[in-house]
């Protein structure tokens, strides 16, 4: 049956058919913004005109804590976050400069790569929120760039530091956290294309992002009757200063620099507001609960 608007207030027609023709509008909207089989991917219809977060999903007295916040994806993540009332907690090497009500807003000076500074984090925003319910590992870096034969081990050395420690130590003290005070939450772990697809001269992007993946595959197994949910998330490309970074090699360095400047002269970005929004779905939402562990978020002008 297709949906008839020439039915809608007609006296002549009866409920039954009204119903089911919306019935049928919704199931097909449905399968528009979640299309079967594509497990990993929440594709939501981009041009609805209802806001999904006052229908399906309740954000009251939500706490998230981001890290890397204070540029880029990590500040625009933020700022999206505190827009839909969630209370935030954010940290980066240098206390994070955000905008937002400040009795729901904590910022914190913090290295990912500390062990304790994590702690301590989650420590201020429950003494501060009473709880964190969505915890964002979003710091990481992207050098070095080139030829594995030319990177500076010192430089490999710290990028997995804070790519791949930053991320062990933000995820041991949230599933801690959701396992000593029960209940439930949502821990989403930054990932990238270049976790499952190689590309020359970032073999330490690559190998770094390649193990978020895995561990986040891991603590799933782990924390599966515990109460947390973890999803690897690849959020698309985002104009900020990685990307700038990305577009000032040389084709010597990274052999792909051609498609990011292609990309850039198209606008072909997602925004950071954008991408937040699609988190705050996958996490939040309850049609989003048996999204896999490794997702990758559609595109804004895909």
């Amino acid at each position: 049956m297709a949906f008839r608007p020439d039915v809608l207030g007609n006296p002549a027609v009866g409920r039954e058919p009204l119903v089911a023709a919306l019935a049928v509008t919704a199931a097909a909207l449905w399968l528009t913004r979640w299309p079967p089989g594509n497990a990993g991917v929440r594709v939501l219809h981009r041009h609805t005109a209802i806001d999904p977060w006052e229908v399906t999903m309740d954000l009251t007295d939500k706490v998230a804590v981001i890290t890397g916040a204070s540029r880029g994806l990590g500040a625009g993540l933020a700022g999206r976050l505190l827009e839909r009332g969630l209370s935030v907690a954010a940290c980066a090497r240098h206390r994070p400069q955000l905008a937002g009500d400040e009795a729901k807003l904590l910022t914190q000076a913090a290295d990912v790569t500390d062990a304790e500074a994590m702690e301590q984090l989650c420590a201020a925003a429950v003494s501060r929120f009473g709880r964190v319910d969505l915890w964002i590992n979003n710091a990481g870096l992207l050098a070095p760039i080139g030829p594995l034969r030319e990177n500076d081990p010192a430089q490999f050395a710290l990028h997995i530091q804070v790519n791949v420690t930053g991320v062990f130590n933000g995820s041991r003290v949230f599933t801690r956290h959701v396992y000593e005070r029960g209940g439930a939450g949502v821990l989403l772990n930054i990932s990238s294309g270049a976790a499952r697809n190689a590309y020359a001269g970032w073999s330490a992007y690559c190998a770094g992002k390649a193990a978020v993946d895995r561990m986040s595959e891991a603590i799933a197994l782990e924390e599966a009757d515990s109460g947390v949910r973890v999803h690897a998330v690849a959020p698309g490309i985002i104009d900020t200063d990685m990307q700038s970074l990305i577009r000032s090699c040389t084709p010597e360095q990274f052999p792909r620099v051609q498609k990011f400047l292609d990309l850039k002269a198209k606008d072909a970005f997602s925004s950071p507001g954008f991408v937040a929004d699609r988190m705050l779905e996958l996490a939040f939402d309850p049609a989003a609960a048996d999204t896999a562990v490794l997702t990758t978020l559609p595109l804004e002008h895909g």
